[in-house]
Parts: C-alpha cells; sequence; structure tokens
C-alpha cells in the first residue's frame, strides 16, 4: 500500500516541481528578511518567473550589497509600471 501512496507522489510531483518549490521557498524566505522598500512594493511573490534570479538579488541584498552593485536588481520588479522604464 505504502508503495503505491509513493507511485502516486512521484507522478504528481516531478523532480521539477519540487526544485522549484524549495527555490520559492527559499525566495519567500529571503523576501521577508528584506527591508528595501521599492522591492517589497514591486517584486511578485506569486510568480516563479526569473526565480533564480530574484534569488540572487535578495541574497546579495541580505549580504549588504547596494542596489547599484546588483544587475538584476530592476529586472526582478515585475509590478514596476513598465511605461516608467
Amino acid at each position: 500500500m505504502v508503495q503505491k501512496m509513493m507511485a502516486k507522489l512521484k507522478e504528481a510531483f516531478s523532480p521539477e516541481d519540487t526544485i522549484t518549490e524549495i527555490k520559492w521557498y527559499q525566495m519567500m524566505d529571503l523576501w521577508l528578511q528584506c527591508t528595501d522598500m521599492p522591492l517589497k512594493q514591486y517584486f511578485d511573490t506569486n510568480s516563479l518567473k526569473l526565480i533564480d534570479e530574484k534569488i540572487e538579488v535578495l541574497t546579495a541584498l541580505r549580504n549588504g550589497a547596494t542596489i547599484s552593485d546588483i544587475p538584476n536588481y530592476y529586472n526582478i520588479l515585475e509590478l514596476y509600471p513598465k511605461s516608467h522604464t
């Protein structure tokens, strides 16, 4: 019975899904630690788009980097109005 349940779970969740979910939790943990207000306002926590870049930017901010030192900072602000760029 346990083997059947495990087989169904493996069918339902691919390794890619599992990795994406882990990355989302990592991103959210970093986002919650962030105090950068523009990032908090324009960062789409529900989007998995650019998740690796988001993790890089959030990690850099947590480690004390300034916005000017982070190349992808503005790229990950998905909710920022496009007419202002």
